[in-house]
């Protein structure tokens, strides 16, 4: 197409609004079958009318890319996995009488669904046995059936859960679910738990699983975790390498002579995420990703059990490395995808033991996405071509997207840093533009060249939106992440000033109009920005951190700051740090009208703290509005919330940029 055909094309497309972010659809879960020919996935749609997202099971030929829904709208439904024959799916999705979370098991032609457990507790994950005649499961023990005045008896021992917590997490436990006669063995029991997305993996003659145990459920605790191997006739349990903390993601190898795992030397904020192969007789064995010098999001195991398929944050991209047992690493090509993670579901894999998304003949499905491409599903062939195999988003794909650009910025580590930045439609390097600074959370959750619907919504509007990496996020090595330790603010947000400094030296800022926010960490800088420069004409600040000591007295990751931290803000003189390095401490320094944002219900950064926030700025005369929606969790998880907390924030933004 000419260029000058190209460029009226793109001016006459639909401009990008909420409305259409409503309209993308989500895919999560690839697996493949055995043979490669069909991929089953998830495929969630927004129903608005009802505030809900629906869930079809969806097989896709990957010969034809003809699709077929063999579950429709089921709820909560997740983690596909076929059956080591490829004849049977199975998957998680809430049983509709009791809204707990079940494995179902439908034919892979068709047909009706089955429920395969009845357990009486939500299941967290479920793994295949090699032979496809039975499935091991993740679940707490079903509480007792109480009666009378001990209903009302619910008192308990608090340790470090979270301040809003209404119970003692019970344990999860492994079972084994047979399929033929129905019975149901468990395997572990005690305090220690079944951590939280752990794996379980079969080894290929089916007596033992290996597992990650935490030593109880408490999510706050979850750093102290270890590989482990049951033994499926003894029901024993035995340490894989004698460490007590860091390590996740076991699983044999497709010949069983080897166990993978993932194991950080710390915090994994600060440290390194490491991916480690050793043998199921025990011992820690050796780090085999050390060259990467990037922390390990997951792995699967290769067909060969020569070599693992891992994937980590590099760059503007989720990259993937074919790793070998001796440490050679080689970087799979995508071109500008960027692939989603992880690789694995919960549901666990095929045997011999593979990930769910790797098929024997090593054909790999993942899903991914590109700055102006919404989410479908590729395949990667054994020889390296890319396949996509779905058009789900083709209805959206050609709306006017922002032309995403990349930029680099200095920063006093010595790291050059990367970002995104995104340019309105019709962009024009003549005139200038209102900017938004638009952080990212985590800070783990750096910012890739994938596609950013609320950034599109955002640049619709006829502005700049700059999403930097600051230090601390974990696609530019050890160094570069580590350097927030002790210094959680006033590093990162020098790093964003530096960014915002280039893209000011473009002459394309209208600096007059200029504003910062983000979410969760991307929130906590926020209120940290607004503190120390004073160049922003509007602040959202969403699930901040404002007050670390109330925070560590209050959230289910609490451990966590004081790893960031020199220990707990109770022992010596250690409050002092945590009074420096919180946003509440300087309200008197804020010059910026901000709109704080929170879910009540929020147990990661808790209301409490900005609520807090609130309270001083309002009692220093400062121009401060705080919005909460009253539900659970970090962030609303309904569409129309999710719209609701986006609406506000932009429009607070385009009303100070008048």
């Amino acid at each position: 197409m000419p260029m000058l055909a190209a460029a009226l094309l793109a001016l006459s497309a639909p401009v990008v609004t909420s409305a259409d972010v409503h309209r993308v659809f989500g895919l999560e879960s690839p697996a493949l079958s055995p043979d490669a020919r069909r991929a089953a996935l998830v495929v969630d749609r927004v129903v608005w009318s009802a505030d809900r997202e629906d869930s079809d099971l969806v097989i896709v030929n990957l010969g034809t890319h003809a699709r077929r829904i063999v579950v429709r709208a089921g709820k909560d439904l997740s983690d596909p996995a076929f059956s080591p024959d490829g004849r049977r799916l199975a998957y998680l999705a809430d049983d509709p009488r009791t809204n707990r979370t079940e494995v179902f098991v439908v034919p892979a032609t068709g047909g009706a669904a089955r429920q395969v457990t009845h357990w009486g507790s939500d299941l967290s994950s479920f793994s295949w046995r090699p032979d496809g005649r039975a499935l091991a499961f993740a679940a707490a023990e079903p509480r007792a059936p109480q009666h009378g005045t001990d209903r009302f008896r619910n008192s308990f021992i608090f340790t470090t859960e979270p301040i809003t917590a209404h119970s003692h997490p019970r344990s999860q436990h492994l079972y084994v679910q047979g399929l033929d006669d129905g019975a149901v063995t468990q395997l572990t029991s005690g305090e220690e738990s079944i951590c939280d997305g752990s794996p379980l993996s079969w080894s290929p003659d089916g007596r033992d699983v290996a597992v990650t145990l935490c030593r109880n459920a408490i999510l706050n605790d979850q750093s102290w975790s270890r590989a482990a191997i049951v033994n499926v006739a003894s029901r024993g349990t035995r340490a894989l390498t004698g460490r007590t903390m860091w390590e996740s993601n076991a699983r044999f190898s497709p010949d069983g002579k080897y166990v993978a795992y993932l194991y950080s030397d710390g915090d994994t904020q600060i440290a390194l995420t490491q991916l480690y192969v050793t043998t199921p007789s025990g011992g820690p064995g050796s780090a085999i990703s050390t060259s990467l010098d990037r922390p390990i999001g997951d792995a699967v195991w290769s067909p060969d059990s020569k070599s693992l398929i891992a994937t980590a944050p590099d760059g503007l991209t989720n990259a993937m490395w074919r790793i070998a047992l001796n440490g050679t690493a080689q970087r799979f090509d995508v071109g500008d995808l960027v692939p989603g993670i992880p690789l694995t579901t919960t549901g666990g894999a095929e045997s011999p033991e593979l990930g769910s998304a790797l098929a024997r003949d090593g054909t790999l499905a993942f899903v991914a996405t590109a700055t102006t491409q919404p989410i479908e599903l590729y395949v990667r062939r054994p020889g390296g071509a890319i396949e996509r195999a779905t058009d789900f988003n083709n209805a959206i794909a050609h709306r006017n997207w922002s032309s995403a650009e990349p930029i680099t910025f200095p920063t006093s580590t010595g790291v050059t840093a990367d970002g995104m930045l995104y340019k309105p439609p019709g962009f024009q390097s003549v005139r200038r533009y209102p900017l938004v600074v638009y952080l990212h959370g985590g800070p783990d959750d750096p910012t890739m060249r994938e596609f950013d619907a609320w950034a599109q919504v955002m640049a619709a509007r006829g502005w700049l939106v700059l999403r930097p990496n600051y230090r601390g996020s974990p696609n530019l090595g050890l160094g570069y992440q580590h350097a927030i330790l002790y210094d959680p603010e006033e590093g990162p947000s020098a790093d964003v000033m530096s960014a915002v400094a280039t893209v000011r030296a473009m002459g394309i800022v209208d600096d007059r109009r200029i504003a910062v926010c983000g979410w969760s960490y991307g929130g906590i800088l926020t209120a940290w920005l607004i503190s120390k420069y004073h160049v922003w004409s509007a602040a959202v600040s969403g699930a901040s951190v404002n007050d670390w000591i109330t925070d560590y007295g209050t959230a289910d990751d609490s451990s966590a700051d004081r790893d960031l931290l020199h220990g707990s803000p109770f022992v010596g003189d250690n409050a002092a740090e945590w009074r420096r390095v919180s946003a509440i401490s300087y309200v008197a320094d804020v010059t910026t009208p901000v709109l704080l944002l929170s879910d009540i219900g929020d147990n990661r950064d808790p209301f409490a703290t900005t609520s807090m926030y609130w309270r001083a700025l309002r009692d220093n005369g400062k121009d401060a509005t705080l919005r909460v929606w009253p539900v659970a969790g970090h962030f609303p998880s309904d569409p129309v919330r999710t719209d609701d907390v986006y609406r506000y924030w932009i429009d607070f933004i385009a009303q100070h940029f008048k």
